[in-house]
C-alpha cells in the first residue's frame, strides 16, 4: 500500500508500505480522506521537533475493509469516523474521563507507536472501539469528526450554555470550530483576527461580532459584550492572547487554551486578582470518546456543515503539494484522499 511519510523538513515521500495485519478487536479501514492538522504542519516545516520519518494523519474517515474475529459493532463496508480508544476499567474511565486514559491514543499511532498516527495512508488498523459510524456523510466532512470533537470537548469541559458569552481568539481552522459549537450550543459569540477574510469567513459561519485584532482589542470586547464574556478560546497560542483572553472575562469567568504555542512562553498569572474575581484557566487537547461520538453523529446527521473550512483536497500522490499549500499561506483544512 501507499504511505506518505514526512522525511525531513518540508521533505515529503510517498511509499510503499506493507499491508497492515489485524489483531482480533482491531478493524482495516480503507482510507478515503485525512484532514492534514496543524500538528502535522508543524512537523513539515519543522516548527515542532520530531524523529524522521514520521508518518502522520490522524484526521480519519474510511472504510471497513476488514474486522477481527472479536468485533461485533461494525462490520464490513461500513463508513466510519475514527476516533480514541480506552479501556473502560481505568480511573480516568470510569469517572467518564477517557481523555486521561492510558489507551486514549492507542489508535493515533502505528503498530509500535515511534512513527506517528498513520493516517496518510491507503490502509490503517484501528481497534475497533474507536470507530463510529458516519452514514452517508461526504467523506472529507467525515473526516473532520475528530477536530470537531476537540471543539465540543472544549465547550463541555467549560459548561458553556444557553444564553452565556464567549470570545473566540484565532479565525483559523480550529477557531471556526469553536465558534460553529458555541452557537450550537446558544452562545453569544465574538471572533478575534487580524486577517480580514478570516474575519469576514467568521461572519459567514454565524460569529455575532467580529473583531479585529490589536490595540485596544480588549476595550472593544468589553464595548461589544458589556463588560466582558463569560468564557475565552485562546484557539491561536501567544502569550498576547492568553493575557487579553484572560483580561476580558467576567467575574467567575473561564479561559480555554485550546492551542499550544510554538514558541513556548510562560502564561503570566497575577493570583490575587483571579482569587477575587473567581475566574478559571482549563487546557483542553483531544475529546473524550463521547465528544467523538457527537461530532460524528453531527456530521451524519447533516446537522453541521463543514464544507466552509475545506480549503482544497489532494491524491494521495500529490502529498507534497498539499503540505506546501497548507504551509505557504493561511488556509483552512487542506485533506488528502487515498
Amino acid at each position: 500500500m501507499k504511505a506518505v511519510g514526512i522525511a525531513g523538513v518540508k521533505k515529503i515521500e510517498v511509499i510503499e508500505a506493507p499491508m497492515p495485519v489485524i489483531g482480533p478487536r482491531d478493524v482495516l479501514l480503507k482510507i478515503k480522506s485525512a484532514g492534514l492538522c496543524t500538528w502535522e504542519q508543524r512537523i513539515y516545516t519543522g516548527q515542532t521537533k520530531s524523529d524522521y520519518p514520521f508518518f502522520g494523519g490522524h484526521e480519519n474517515a474510511g472504510e471497513i475493509a476488514a474486522i477481527g474475529e472479536l468485533v461485533t459493532n461494525v462490520k464490513v463496508g461500513d463508513r466510519v469516523t475514527m476516533g480514541s480508544s480506552a479501556c473502560g476499567t481505568c480511573r480516568a474511565c470510569l469517572r467518564g474521563a477517557d481523555k486521561g486514559c492510558a489507551e486514549h491514543f492507542l489508535n493515533f499511532s502505528l503498530k509500535g507507536g515511534e512513527f506517528g498516527p498513520g493516517g496518510f495512508a491507503e490502509f490503517k488498523i484501528h481497534r475497533s472501539d474507536g470507530v463510529f459510524p458516519v452514514g452517508d456523510a461526504a467523506w472529507d466532512q467525515a473526516a473532520l469528526a475528530e477536530p470537531l470533537s476537540c471543539a465540543i470537548h472544549a465547550a463541555r469541559i467549560l459548561g458553556a450554555r444557553l444564553g452565556d458569552t464567549a470570545v473566540v481568539f484565532g479565525a483559523g481552522t480550529m477557531g471556526l470550530l469553536n465558534l460553529m459549537v458555541l452557537k450550537k450550543t446558544g452562545l453569544r459569540v465574538g471572533i478575534v483576527d487580524v486577517n480580514e477574510s478570516r474575519l469576514a469567513k467568521a461572519s459567514e459561519l454565524g460569529a455575532d461580532i467580529v473583531i479585529r485584532g490589536g490595540l485596544g482589542v480588549r476595550e472593544r470586547i468589553r464595548a461589544a459584550f458589556l463588560g466582558g464574556v463569560d468564557f475565552s478560546i485562546a484557539a491561536y497560542g501567544s502569550d498576547e492572547v492568553n493575557q487579553d483572553a484572560l483580561d476580558v472575562l467576567h467575574s467567575r469567568g473561564s479561559i480555554c487554551l485550546f492551542a499550544s504555542a510554538h514558541p513556548v512562553a510562560p502564561f503570566m498569572i497575577d493570583p490575587n486578582l483571579m482569587h477575587n474575581r473567581e475566574t478559571s484557566v482549563v487546557g483542553v487537547v483531544s475529546a473524550d470518546r463521547q465528544d467523538h461520538a457527537l461530532a460524528t453523529q453531527l456530521i451524519a446527521t447533516h446537522q453541521i456543515d463543514l464544507s466552509a473550512i475545506i480549503d482544497g483536497s489532494f491524491p494521495l500522490i500529490e502529498a507534497a503539494a498539499a503540505f506546501e499549500k497548507a504551509t505557504s499561506s493561511p488556509s483552512y483544512r487542506i485533506m488528502l484522499n487515498p
